[in-house]
């Protein structure tokens, strides 16, 4: 007998996508605790595809008990009335065994076609709670592993600055081009940590907008051209379909968050050479409509459903080339709902660009 607890874990790993899941490792630890005091804790996590074979094999199980007391039920009446003719029983009273059993067997078949069902849909309950938590595992370690990414990357950059702005080696005027780059990642750092904190928050609470009057047309334009101010390795064309003079009521801030994410998606996503970006704002009826599109790497059918969701990102990260934590897109729907509109995504698939379309309700 041990004298001290056992905790028994199994961690699972994604390994390439999050329907190849393998155990990895199983750890067994002693904890140190009193004599007698005997407790083994599991922490087991189930694939979705075990999850749906166990279900499988539940359903048909059940199914065949079903069978089986059907087949049973009816050898018992077979049984009753062969009983009843032996002990030289009327036709009219073999009859009524007859009936009275058909009827007690109708009422008990109804009884567990009404218990099956249910069974069936804690069942199916049951199977959908385990891939949901799969597949937010699945995205909790893709937000992980792109967080220490995105970490690391302007850190590095911003060691190898000031050691440069160190160096007596260096000229003041070598030295100078340099502040405004470390001044960038300072802000990249900066931005990273706002949206970490900020969709923690939104665990918490809703977002919450202080509103006032916003030039919309303005704001998208100004959006537009801190855009173009980004260096890139690539051209840059932006064709500007904007209607003047339309204001919202909202949060400047929150709103040039929720722009900014969608216009920096349409670069990181996107191998193409020119980079093309349509942005068209319009009226319809009372409401302003922002469309922006663009020639990217588009998406897949099914991925147009969760890239608003938080941790959210399109393949996996130990293959992913760009950059991102999986909570823009998140952070700009909880954005757009608190300002009482709509947000939505489209794409005729890869290689087609994406259309991401803001809705919001004038004022004025």
């Amino acid at each position: 007998m041990l004298d001290r607890p056992v905790v028994v874990k199994f961690n699972r790993a994604s390994v390439q996508s999050r329907k190849r899941l393998r155990v990895t490792r199983i750890a067994v630890t002693f904890l140190p605790g009193k004599k007698n005091e005997h407790e083994t804790r599991m922490a087991l996590t189930v694939s979705p595809r075990t999850a749906l074979i166990l279900f499988v094999i539940m359903v048909v199980f059940l199914f065949a008990q079903g069978l089986w007391w059907v087949i049973f039920m009816a050898q018992l009446v077979d049984e009753k009335v062969d009983l009843a003719e032996r002990l030289g029983g009327t036709s009219e009273f073999i009859e009524r065994i007859h009936r009275e059993e058909i009827s007690r067997q109708v009422m008990l078949g109804m009884e567990g076609i009404v218990f099956l069902l249910v069974l069936l849909a804690g069942l199916w309950v049951i199977y959908r709670t385990l891939t949901q938590l799969q597949d937010l595992k699945f995205h909790q370690q893709n937000f992980l592993m792109a967080v220490t990414h995105e970490l690391k990357t302007p850190l590095s950059s911003m060691l190898v600055y000031l050691e440069t702005l160190q160096s007596p080696k260096i000229s003041a005027e070598k030295k100078t081009p340099i502040i405004p780059r470390l001044k960038e990642d300072v802000v990249r750092l900066q931005k990273l940590v706002d949206n970490v904190l900020e969709a923690g928050r939104l665990e918490r609470t809703r977002y919450r907008v202080d509103r006032e009057p916003i030039d919309f047309s303005a704001l998208v334009q100004d959006r537009i051209g801190a855009l173009e101010r980004i260096p890139l390795s690539r051209p840059l064309k932006i064709d500007r379909r904007l209607e003047s003079g339309l204001t919202v009521s909202g949060d400047p801030g929150a709103l040039t968050r929720a722009i900014d994410a969608i216009l920096e998606n349409a670069l990181k996503y996107n191998v193409s050479s020119p980079i093309v970006i349509t942005v068209s704002l319009h009226a319809i009826d009372e409401k302003a409509v922002l469309e922006i599109s663009d020639n990217g790497i588009g998406l897949l059918k099914k991925d147009v459903k969760f890239i608003f969701e938080r941790f959210a990102r399109v393949g996996n990260e130990m293959t992913r080339q760009s950059e991102g934590t999986g909570l823009g897109l998140y952070l700009c729907r909880e954005i757009v709902k608190a300002h009482g509109g709509t947000i939505t995504a489209s794409s005729d698939g890869l290689g087609t660009g994406t259309k991401f379309t803001i809705t919001l309700r004038k004022s004025g």
